[in-house]
């Protein structure tokens, strides 16, 4: 009689243990198998011009992402060029868990186009979908892919930027020069002009606060460079070895900087030295332009520093009047005498005029 009792709870204690064995696995689920959202837009052909920036350009709507049970879910919307597959998709993250909608200006959607490196004034394809989160980089879930065209306009655009305040203009960040992030990658450049040789020193800052500042860290020059790494809130000066017009690079991911003093000329089967020997223009410290009149012949020119091929630029396709970095040849097409001018001053925002006298 003991032994059959032992065995009866034995049974019985086993079923219960199956049971909320049983019992466990009907109710947990993973996240894995949620639904993700739908996205759908306003627009696929977005129309943008400068005298309708303040319209609206596209509206991206979609809904809940279903996890299975109530979850607070982080939207981000991901925009990338097409066929790149999102691997450098330019992410605009959601306030709050209960928002399904992103709207885009004309201005604020063309200046998002240029900062992925489109070219103004010709035709882009995008990719736009949605991502869902539970917590940053877990359950993650992708929306559908809408595809987008949309032509970019050219503007002077506001890129991100680190103000230069310097000895030589009283340290006002408020009226100082600036470098830009043309991709918003965290790398800086922009053209600065040291006059006074007593005043050589500057710092870089975020804002005109001074809410983080950049200072000396380490360096090494030459009579034309300096280059080095700075460090954040540090009390030292950066600096440039000589009076001259310098290219200023900052680099807050890795914490360097370099500036490297520049004179700039044209080349080209155009220009009266050809591809070989540059025309050398003048800098007008009051104006901030590169000038020179020159006889040009049917051809192409660049603009080049130096006299080497380290820092050219050229064209857009098609041509807008800015400047690209290696960019393309600039056409000449009907030879004569010509007042060229180069203006680097707004950060990332190059331009020139040729202009036939």
């Amino acid at each position: 009689m003991k032994t059959y009792i032992i065995k009866s709870l034995f049974i019985a204690m086993t079923l219960l243990v199956m049971q909320a064995c049983k019992k466990d696995t009907v109710t947990v689920r993973s996240a894995a198998e949620g639904t993700a959202s739908t996205l759908k837009a306003s627009a696929t052909d977005v129309q943008l011009s400068s005298e309708k920036a303040d319209n609206n350009a596209v509206t991206f709507t979609w809904d809940k992402a279903d996890y299975g049970y109530n979850a607070a879910v982080q939207y981000t919307l991901q925009i990338d060029k097409k066929g790149n597959k999102f691997a450098a998709a330019r992410e605009y993250a959601l306030d709050g868990t209960a928002a399904f909608e992103q709207k885009f200006t004309v201005g604020d959607f063309n200046n998002s186009l240029v900062l992925m490196g489109f070219t103004p004034g010709a035709a882009a394809e995008l990719e736009v979908r949605v991502k869902s989160e539970l917590r940053p980089n877990v359950d993650t879930l992708f929306s559908n892919v809408i595809e987008i065209k949309a032509t970019p306009y050219a503007v002077i655009v506001n890129y991100p930027s680190l103000y230069v305040p310097a000895a030589y203009q009283g340290w006002s960040p408020a009226t100082a020069e600036k470098v830009a992030s043309i991709f918003d990658n965290k790398e800086y450049e922009g053209y600065v002009n040291f006059t006074d040789p007593s005043n050589l020193i500057f710092k870089f800052t975020n804002d005109v606060n001074w809410t983080t500042t950049y200072g000396w860290a380490s360096s090494t020059n030459t009579d034309s460079k300096s280059e080095g790494t700075f460090a954040s809130g540090a009390s030292g000066n950066l600096f440039v070895p000589s009076t001259g017009y310098y290219i200023l690079k900052a680099n807050t991911k890795n914490n360097t900087w370099e500036a490297q003093k520049t004179t700039f000329g044209i080349v080209g089967d155009a220009t009266p030295g050809g591809w070989d020997n540059d025309t050398n223009m003048s800098f007008n410290a009051t104006t901030k332009e590169w000038t020179v009149t020159a006889n040009l012949s049917v051809g192409k020119l660049k603009f080049r520093a130096n006299g080497n091929w380290t820092i050219n630029y050229g064209d857009n396709n098609p041509a807008n009047g800015f400047l690209k970095l290696n960019g393309g040849d600039i056409p000449i097409t009907s030879a004569g005498r010509y007042a060229i001018v180069l203006n680097l001053s707004i950060a990332g925002n190059y331009t020139y005029s040729i202009t036939k006298l």
